[in-house]
């Protein structure tokens, strides 16, 4: 037997931060296209707006939900609260799909996460993070600024790649200053860029894509910005086209999906997560970052390789609501060990 109330969590709040409002409205369009997919499996799917920490428990348990898929990516305008609300959800009793609160706050947080990565000999680029303005030290031309504790490329723009001392204090400046923390600065690579779907409670990749910037007007830097991954009409967005399954010889494919694979799994991913990775101008992948809860949008990259996968949007989407339900049993609960057992 399937659990039959699944509640699709979201931030309530949907805070408008600086450079957000297009990430909200995308959000919104999520929870109901993951409900709608659900509820064509037969499942009793609703919205479950989650709108303070201290709440998040009792409003699950009012709702009945045994297992919530879990879509909050911040909460009262803060990134850092998306590991404290799984956390949260995880000790309300429901299963709860995507990755732990664990390894959503490590990989928040870039350095951390690199210094991870390069200890168990995994190529990430060159970089450090600054906390004033200041010169490169030692880092190479051209980098890019990014913030420290941000995802879905807040932050991100033409101005964050740069060539010169000047701008590099700048754009460092601008990230403190509009955003309350530090930067990274990392060695920019101008190689080719790929994404990598993990997927699985025991993570597995899915078909590698990559990102063609073959139409990006020159002078453009190549890589995505802000403008590239939620603006539609921005010549950005236009510009960064996803080719799935890469093109790539199967050897070197397989080497990328062992390279994400092995990422995610000491980054204590589960369920789903993408791994973002570019090479330098040999050809040698780097990862630049790994993504817990990835965008689930039907037209989002993770559902574009479940497809290329054999699995359907209503698939995957069940798949992840089943996995978290098998996660609960396995807790022990009795209620769910009686209905897996049918």
């Amino acid at each position: 037997m399937k659990p039959r109330r699944i509640g699709v969590a979201y931030d309530a709040t949907l805070t408008d931060r600086a450079g957000m409002a297009d990430a909200h409205e995308d959000i919104v369009g999520t929870v109901d296209a993951v409900a709608a997919a659900l509820r064509s499996r037969g499942y009793d799917a609703f919205r479950l707006p989650v709108a303070r920490l201290a709440e998040v428990r009792r409003t699950v348990r009012a709702s009945g939900a045994e297992v919530v898929f879990n879509l909050v990516e911040e909460l009262e305008g803060s990134s850092l609260a998306e590991a404290a609300v799984a956390r949260e959800l995880e000790r309300s009793g429901a299963g709860v799909t995507g990755c732990p609160a664990g390894a959503i706050g490590l990989c928040l947080d870039k350095e951390r996460t690199n210094a991870l990565l390069s200890s168990r000999g995994l190529p990430v680029p060159r970089g450090r993070v600054f906390h004033e303005a200041g010169p490169a030290g030692g880092l190479e031309y051209p980098l890019i600024v990014k913030c420290l504790r941000e995802d879905a490329s807040l932050g991100l723009g033409d101005a964050s790649i740069v060539r010169d001392e000047a701008s590099l204090r700048d754009r460092v400046a601008w990230v403190r200053d509009t955003f309350g923390q530090p930067a990274i600065v990392e060695e920019f690579l101008e190689g080719r860029e790929f994404n990598v779907a993990i997927a699985g409670p025991r993570p597995v990749a899915l078909p590698v894509s990559e990102i063609d910037f073959s139409t990006m007007p020159a002078g453009k830097p190549r890589f995505v910005s802000y403008e590239a991954k939620w603006q539609p009409e921005s010549v950005e967005f236009r510009s960064t086209v996803p080719v799935c399954p890469a093109d790539l010889p199967p050897a070197t494919a397989e080497r990328l999906r062992r390279l994400a694979t092995r990422a995610a799994r000491l980054a204590g991913c589960r369920d789903a997560a993408r791994v973002d990775i570019r090479t330098d101008a040999a050809g040698r992948p780097h990862i630049l970052e790994v993504n817990p809860n990835p965008d689930l949008s039907p037209d989002a990259g993770f559902a574009r390789a479940a497809r290329v996968h054999g699995w359907s949007y209503e698939d995957l989407i069940e798949r992840l609501t089943l996995w978290a339900w098998k996660r609960r049993t396995r807790a022990g609960d009795p209620v769910a060990s009686r209905a897996l057992r049918g």
